[in-house]
């Protein structure tokens, strides 16, 4: 037992100070922030409304009951798992109203208790800085945050299970010997932790996931230890504390498991949930949901640390530095080394919890990972293995940066992938958050990849070259030693092919910069950002090679005096970067990404803007939503004919104040607009008011703008206002559609007169409606010319306001973005555009045309 590590010892003191930092940290990322974002309509709504129904009825808050909603008591059936969750939101529906605060905060005091219980455990059985690490790790988990943060109600499975796992598991190890020493925390209060753990779990998701998973962990890991022979006791075979508890709970966990698949095989969809069963099953098997469901959610849910995670795991099967040097003689003492022990419970339990949760995808699809505290700690034993003396790794260095750059893409392509840590049914992600999205995870793939790799590239030298002449004696030494190596290389064919490619790059250019100037034909057609390119590579590629190392150079020296100066462990380098990547996703990210989905900006812009007297309703959003911030319930609207025809109502006769009640507000969701503004269109020639679009989902209109500009994504397609195109065309498709012209912009949407092939641009195409649309067409674009082809084949609008809603005396622009292809050489082009459906295309019947394509004009390709 006594290996020289601190805090590794039975009986260490896991320490005060230590304690108040892992409890200040883990506060600080879950407590803040909880009545910032609104409420997840309908993900959150769903759970609030059934834990204020709960709170009615199971604790007598007759206050809560809101009129035209269900009132009963839900069933287990209701939830589609266990009520732990919903009865922790009731009980703070009791304590401090109806508000969304007030239903997530037990659930952040579950989050709380769960990294408190993980520092708790991580620095009685492996030393005090284990335990922060492996808070800082945990609270910087987005699944975890999030899930704290959120009324989804798995945090409370995540926290009975990291209980349920600690207090078995530290109940195992430091009960390993017959009489331990009084300690802080004695056997006894660990078993309590994991009883407390395991009845919560039950009452949260069942058997499986709440009980079998850390019992049969315990037990299993309590089985390897004694048949391994790393369990040795002073006073021969006696079974100690340990024993009782390791068998205890391998009994149970079997129990759990036999009893929990039994229940499992013998369920079905549509039937009363069991309660230990403690999941919902779905009727149809997801489609994607093979073993490798939860491992895909995790590389999303738990990113940037889940591209540390494979390298961490394989790393705790290494022995710590300190436990290998110590004497054979601590290593023989009677007993067993607690961190050995926390080693093996950590992959089984994870390994267990991995395959009920691959057990259950086919039956309930993705569920929240319920053990992240395990993946936490077993990054944090990496990083403390690390400071103690194990070897780096460019290995970990390199392979941590690729996966992170794999995920981050991934993030980038599909931002809805990042909604995994909600792990809800069917979500959508705003697409107006898409471009603030992917600059906040390029920021945290930066950061974090950085770090890492500057963290375990190398061991950190004990020597350092003080002053900055010295640094670069220092360098010029290492580019001379690089220099003379590239030489020996293969005998020094490899620098004698470099000089020949040099020389190549030398001749291509002159040969392009001459043939630009004396106007020879292969060279004069070949795109201009071609030609760029090969009469610029001979200098660019040697200066890219050259100073591409110095600078990667100048950052590890950097960082390595920062270390030197600061006298901090190396090792910190990764729970910092963690911390400064967790943080951004916590304050940042997903705060700004709640804002998106939630109607709780709309309904505090309504505060803000309207008059009294002013009324408000909704259209797409349950009226419910508008209980935690209006007080109360409000008129809703299915239909949006019925919503136009409220919302446009003359004021009442003999009213205060005409104007103010005439003005009437609605939360619109954004799938019902185009159909709302159309009817609006249709009566009063102009588009809807957008008092607030912020969000894409949901947005705040009105019947009057009040002076304020009008925030409608529809203003920048169906335009209020006659438009002079750069390129006006007079045409006619059977006397429906005019077209009035159109333009070229770049990307910053300044007007070009020639395009560059491999460069994005935009068509923007103007038309005016003269009579109602028939069919659903779409738009094609073509620029033909020098025998190729552009082929633009796309909705109108982007698909989001079909034809059937144009009025007559609408006038629509039409944005496509295009890009050439680099075999298009330069030249005049003519484009053609027009609509199809199938084969049949949309009849031109005025105007320039070619086989129902009207004739536009020339784009120029330089």
């Amino acid at each position: 037992p006594a290996t020289g590590r601190s805090g590794a010892v039975a009986g260490a003191r896991p320490g005060g100070p230590a304690r108040l930092v892992a409890l200040a940290l883990a506060a600080l990322a879950l407590l803040p922030l909880l009545g910032k974002s609104g409420i997840w309509d309908p993900y959150e709504l769903d759970r609030a409304d059934l834990a204020r129904r709960i709170a009615i009825h199971a604790f007598g808050a007759r206050g809560l009951d809101l009129a035209g909603s269900a009132g009963q008591m839900p069933t287990l059936t209701d939830l589609g798992t266990g009520e732990l969750g919903f009865t922790s939101m009731a009980l703070g529906f009791r304590l401090f109203g109806l508000h969304d605060w007030a239903g997530r905060l037990p659930l952040a005091l579950w989050g709380l208790a769960g990294a408190l219980v993980l520092y708790e455990f991580l620095a009685r059985l492996v030393d005090r800085k284990a335990g922060l690490y492996g808070v800082a790790v945990l609270v910087t988990m987005p699944l975890y945050v999030i899930q704290a943060r959120t009324m989804l109600g798995d945090i409370v499975t995540m926290a009975a299970l990291t209980m349920a796992f600690c207090g078995l598991t530290g109940a195992l190890i430091e009960g390993a010997r017959p009489a331990p020493r009084a300690a802080p925390i004695a056997p006894a209060a660990w078993i309590a932790v994991g009883l407390l753990g395991l009845a919560a779990g039950y009452l949260s998701r069942g058997l499986l996931i709440g009980v079998a998973v850390p019992a049969l962990g315990a037990g299993l890991t309590w089985l390897l230890l004694r048949t391994s022979g790393a369990w040795s006791a002073p006073e021969g075979p006696r079974a100690t504390l340990g024993d009782l508890v390791g068998g205890a709970a391998l009994l149970l966990g079997v129990a759990a498991t036999v009893k929990g698949v039994a229940v499992l095989a013998s369920a079905s969809a549509g039937e009363p949930l069991p309660r230990a069963l403690g999941v919902a099953l779905l009727r149809k098997p997801p489609v994607e949901s093979t073993f490798d469901l939860t491992l895909r959610q995790l590389g999303h849910a738990l990113f940037p640390w889940s591209a540390f995670l494979p390298f961490a795991i394989g790393r705790i099967f290494r022995a710590p530095a300190a436990a290998a040097s110590a004497p054979r003689a601590a290593a023989a003492a009677p007993g067993l080394d607690p961190e050995a022990g926390v080693r093996i419970a950590l992959v089984v339990t994870s390994a267990l919890a991995y395959g009920a949760f691959a057990l259950l995808a086919p039956h309930a699809g993705a569920l929240p990972f319920s053990a992240p505290a395990l993946l936490a700690a077993i990054a944090a034993l990496a990083i403390r293995d690390l400071e103690r003396g194990a070897p780096s790794s460019r290995a970990l260095a390199v392979g941590c940066s690729v996966l992170a750059f794999v995920l981050y893409r991934d993030l980038v392509l599909s931002p809805d992938r990042a909604l995994g840590v909600f792990s809800v049914d069917k979500p959508v992600f705003p697409k107006s958050f898409e471009d603030e999205a992917a600059s906040a995870m390029r920021l945290v793939l930066l950061v974090f990849a950085g770090l890492v790799a500057l963290t375990w590239f190398e061991e950190q030298p004990r020597a350092h070259g003080r002053g900055l002449r010295a640094w670069a004696r220092r360098l010029a030494d290492d580019g001379n030693a690089c220099a003379a190596e590239l030489a020996r290389i293969w005998n020094g064919n490899l620098l004698f092919l470099m000089i020949v490619l040099e020389a190549a790059l030398i001749g291509v250019g002159a040969m392009l910069f001459v043939g630009k100037r004396i106007g020879w034909g292969t060279v004069a057609r070949m795109p201009n950002h071609l030609a760029a390119v090969g009469m610029n590579a001979w200098w660019a590629l040697p200066l890219l090679l050259g100073a591409g190392p110095v600078v990667l150079v100048a950052i590890r020296d950097a960082f390595r005096f920062v270390v030197a100066r600061t006298s901090v462990p190396r090792a910190l380098g990764t729970p910092l970067a963690g911390l400064i990547a967790g943080f951004l996703l916590s304050f940042w990210y997903y705060p700004a990404l709640a804002a998106q989905l939630s109607p709780k900006e709309v309904f505090e812009s309504y505060e803000t803007l309207r008059r009294p007297g002013e009324p408000l309703a909704t259209l797409g959003v349950r009226s419910r939503a508008a209980a935690y911030y209006q007080g109360g319930e409000i008129t809703s609207f299915s239909d949006a004919q019925q919503a136009f025809t409220w919302l446009t109502a003359p004021a009442p006769a003999g009213s205060a104040d005409g104007a103010s009640a005439a003005r009437r507000w609605l939360v619109v969701k954004s799938d019902e607009l185009p159909r709302l503004n159309s009817l609006f269109r249709k009566h009063h020639k102009r588009n809807l008011p957008v008092l607030d679009g912020r969000s894409s989902q949901i947005l705040l209109a009105s019947n009057e703008l009040g002076g304020k500009p009008n925030e409608s994504w529809l203003s920048r397609v169906v335009l209020d206002e006659p438009v002079a195109p750069a390129n006006p065309v007079e045409a006619m498709f059977e006397d429906e559609l005019e077209v009035l012209g159109w333009e070229l912009t770049d990307d910053e949407g300044r007007a070009v007169s020639s395009v560059i092939p491999q460069k994005s641009y935009h068509l923007r195409t103007y038309f005016r409606v003269h009579q109602p649309i028939t069919g659903n067409w779409k738009m094609f674009v073509h620029i033909d010319g020098f025998q190729r082809r552009y082929n633009g084949d796309h909705p109108v609008l982007e698909g989001r306001y079909p034809l059937s809603l144009w009025q007559p005396g609408d006038i629509l622009v039409d944005d496509h973005e295009l890009q050439l292809e680099p075999n298009f050489t330069p030249g005049d082009y003519t484009l053609y555009f027009g609509f199809f459906v199938g084969e049949t295309r949309f009849q031109v019947t005025r105007g320039p045309d070619h086989e129902n394509r009207v004739r536009g004009g020339v784009i120029r390709v330089r």
